[in-house]
């Protein structure tokens, strides 16, 4: 049994503003050895919490994915502070992993920033999800989603296979039930090309996927449930665009994040409890796309949303459709 996220995600300090992670990152849909982009975020707002006052609270992070970190080292943070106000923490977090030559080489710039907690809102809304969708007590779990598509032959047993071994690293961390509503749950993430799903008829901008998630390990503190939603929120976002055309990772040249912005709503994030995440894209041209991920609590608060663009490049010969 291998060790809680928490665990996997902490630091150590090696120097003043300087840490080091205690375990490698690991991968998630990439078959190479190339880490999943959501550890490196969590393992970013990690090390920002490292150096934030306890009383301030992380509402925005935003940055830049500057090349793949691998699996087989581990990874550095330089944590610098640029603003300690009454009210604002913002902190710099570079990300980094030693070379074979000893030299380092950046996956990952990021800007943190940190805000007290306000005495008042003058006004508090949210947008609700853009249609309705099961509740997790309705929803399958991915398990036996997963045996209902080999048992009604919309998917081969290996088909099924491949699924579990590329998003394992999800299903280890997190009970997932995905909406039966929702195009990933209809088409697995767009492995199941050849289905039907219930908003073919919509544009590509109009269609969603929807599950809902909580996380497997007891979350005690703001500095574990951020990182965690990081870790979560960063999940399939570059393959959306696929997924809801029908497609998948291996109809791409290539296929990952550009840059990211995780903007949190609510200081009292609790990911023990179930949640529902609403994804969607928005806009693709010019060999890039832009993508939206929303979460809620179970009450309809909006807790966070995490947008990205991606590349998304076809393959030679192929003529792009975005």
């Amino acid at each position: 049994m291998s060790a809680p996220l928490t665990d996997q995600l902490s630091l150590r300090e090696i120097s003043p503003g300087e840490f080091e992670s205690n375990c490698n990152p690991r991968r998630m849909g990439n078959t190479a050895n190339i880490a999943y982009g959501g550890w490196t975020l969590a393992i970013a707002a990690n090390a920002a919490y490292q150096s934030a006052p306890p009383s301030y609270h992380l509402y925005s992070m935003l940055g830049h994915f500057l090349g793949p970190a691998l699996t087989d080292r581990k990874l550095f943070c330089t944590v610098r502070k640029i603003r300690d106000t009454r009210t604002f923490a913002t902190r710099q977090v570079e990300v980094s992993q030693a070379q074979d030559d000893g030299s380092r080489r950046l996956a990952l710039f990021v800007v943190a920033d940190f805000q007290v907690r306000e005495k008042a809102s003058l006004l508090t809304y949210s947008a609700p999800p853009s249609k309705p969708y099961s509740n997790f007590e309705n929803s399958p779990t991915m398990e036996s989603r997963l045996q209902s598509m080999i048992q009604a032959k919309i998917i081969p047993q290996k088909v099924a296979d491949v699924h579990n071994v590329v998003f394992s690293l999800l299903a280890q961390f997190f009970d997932q039930r995905p909406c039966p509503e929702s195009i990933s749950t209809q088409n697995l993430k767009g492995m199941a090309k050849h289905v039907k799903t219930a908003q073919d008829h919509l544009p590509l901008t109009s269609k969603t996927s929807a599950d809902w998630f909580r996380v497997k390990d007891t979350l005690e503190t703001e500095a574990q449930q951020i990182p965690t939603l990081a870790f979560a929120m960063d999940a399939a976002i570059p393959l959306v665009p696929l997924t809801h055309s029908h497609k998948f990772l291996d109809d791409a040249a290539a296929c990952s994040s550009l840059d990211f912005a995780l903007r949190i709503f609510r200081n009292d994030v609790n990911l023990n409890g179930w949640h529902l995440r609403e994804q969607a894209t928005v806009t693709g041209a010019e060999g890039r796309t832009y993508t939206e991920a929303r979460l809620w609590d179970r009450d309809g608060n909006m807790v966070a949303s995490m947008t990205q663009q991606c590349i998304m490049r076809p393959k030679p010969g192929v003529k792009s459709s975005l």
